[in-house]
C-alpha cells in the first residue's frame, strides 16, 4: 500500500504539479528577456554614441561656423531696428509733449478767460457800488447845502 501511495503521489504531482516545469521556462524567458534586453540597450546606447560623436564633429562645428558669420549682420539689423524705434519712441514723446502743452494752453486760456470775466464782473459791481456812493454823496452834500442855506439865512 505504501508503494501504490507513493506511486500515486508521483503520478498526481506529475499531472497536476507544474512547479519545476514552469520554473524552468521562466527562469529561461527572464534569461531571454534580460539577454535582449540588454542586446536592445546596447544598440541604443551605441545609436546616441554615434549620434553624439556626429554632432560634435560634424553639426557643432558647422553651426559655430554659421553663428560666426551671421551674428555681425544680425547685430547691425538689430542696432537699425533699437534706432528706428529710438525714433518712433522720440517722436511720440514729442507728440505727447505737443498734446500736453496744447491741453496746459487750453487750460489756461479758459482760466483767463474766467479771471477776466471775473475782473468785469468785479468792475462793474465796483463802478456800481462807486455810483451809489457819488449818488448818496450828492443826497448828503444837497441835505447839507440846504442846511447850510438854512443858517446863511441868519
Amino acid at each position: 500500500m505504501e508503494r501504490a501511495r507513493k506511486d500515486l503521489s508521483e503520478i498526481y504531482s506529475r499531472l497536476f504539479d507544474h512547479r519545476p516545469i514552469i520554473q524552468a521556462d521562466i527562469r529561461f524567458f527572464i534569461k531571454e528577456f534580460e539577454e535582449k534586453r540588454g542586446f536592445r540597450e546596447q544598440r541604443g546606447l551605441d545609436g546616441v554614441n554615434s549620434l553624439m560623436v556626429e554632432l560634435n564633429e560634424q553639426i557643432v562645428p558647422k553651426t559655430q561656423e554659421a553663428m560666426y558669420s551671421n551674428v555681425p549682420s544680425v547685430l547691425a539689423r538689430l542696432e537699425a531696428a533699437n534706432h528706428i524705434i529710438s525714433r518712433i519712441q522720440q517722436r511720440e514723446q514729442e507728440a505727447e509733449q505737443d498734446e500736453r502743452l496744447h491741453v496746459s494752453r487750453q487750460r489756461r486760456k479758459a482760466e483767463w478767460e474766467a479771471f477776466v470775466t471775473d475782473q468785469r464782473r468785479q468792475g462793474s459791481e465796483l463802478e456800481e457800488e462807486h455810483a451809489k456812493a457819488v449818488e448818496w454823496l450828492k443826497g448828503q452834500y444837497a441835505t447839507m447845502a440846504k442846511d447850510l442855506a438854512k443858517f446863511r439865512t441868519f
